[in-house]
């Protein structure tokens, strides 16, 4: 799930696969807005075939693991 996760997020966000890892943060290190954050859901959305509910409180995430976590937990919901 990781590498689909981050190349989703290297290809929204125009960077290199090799400079994502789980503690990159989304914010700080690959300056992710709530647009791009949006972007990356309904790409995620398209990768995993999911409806995922990015309006929850439990889509405030930091870095990628915590994405990755969010996602996995959202697909077992379904």
């Amino acid at each position: 799930m990781f590498d689909q996760v981050a190349g989703v997020i290297a290809d929204v966000m125009h960077v290199s696969r090799d400079m994502i890892t789980k503690d990159t943060m989304l914010v700080e290190d690959l300056g992710v807005d709530s647009l791009e954050m949006y972007r990356i859901l309904l790409a995620l959305e398209d990768v995993f075939d999911a409806q995922l509910e990015p309006a929850t409180a439990d889509w405030k995430v930091r870095t990628v693991g915590e994405l990755c976590d969010r996602l996995r937990k959202a697909l077992a919901a379904m």
